[in-house]
């Protein structure tokens, strides 16, 4: 009778445990959807990079998913009062259209990006194209056609002289979607 208990204890612990999976986890290396890669060059030496003095990047509608950095203010600000030659940004998922403001030359106290510095604009538009990856790391998203455009307000573009796209499909963050030249 002992002997019966046992066995079936033994055999209820070892079907639980074979029951069992381990947690599935997204692996870093497995690509998933990539960010928008920004590279800014000199408008006079358009081969060589140059990095923007106090640039902020915020999102137009504040509504992108992924761009939650807060600099204390309350309008979230991805970028703020950085200096370097490349940036990397999030488009929506969820739309065929992102907006971003890119303000040069922010001052220390303006946390929010929206009282200093030289405002434009950039419009983003894209085709989506979703591909299942696993169960763990779910759909990825690419984003294909790539086309932008740039609005400074009533007169034009302030401090951004020419945008080019580089590569049209934003499949992986291997290389520069978009030059900027200033």
């Amino acid at each position: 009778m002992k002997i019966a208990k046992y066995t079936f204890l033994l055999l209820l612990i070892l079907s639980a445990s074979f029951g069992c999976q381990r947690d599935d986890i997204c692996a870093e290396s497995v690509d998933t959807t990539p960010l928008l890669i920004i590279r800014f060059y000199d408008i006079d030496e358009p081969d060589e990079l140059k990095a923007p003095q106090n640039l902020s990047v915020r999102a137009a509608d504040d509504s992108i998913p992924g761009f939650v950095v807060n600099t204390g203010g309350q309008t979230p600000v991805r970028y703020y009062r950085f200096s370097r030659d490349s940036i990397a940004i999030p488009l929506r998922t969820n739309a065929d259209v992102t907006s971003y403001v890119l303000t040069l030359n922010t001052e220390e106290n303006d946390t929010t990006a929206t009282t200093t510095g030289v405002r434009d604009t950039i419009n983003f538009s894209y085709g989506r194209q979703e591909e299942y990856i696993n169960r763990a790391c779910a759909y990825k998203l690419s984003y294909l056609g790539l086309k932008v455009d740039v609005d400074g307000g009533a007169a034009g573009p302030n401090w951004i002289q020419d945008i080019q796209i580089e590569e049209p499909n934003v499949e992986d963050q291997n290389q520069a979607h978009v030059s900027i030249f200033f």
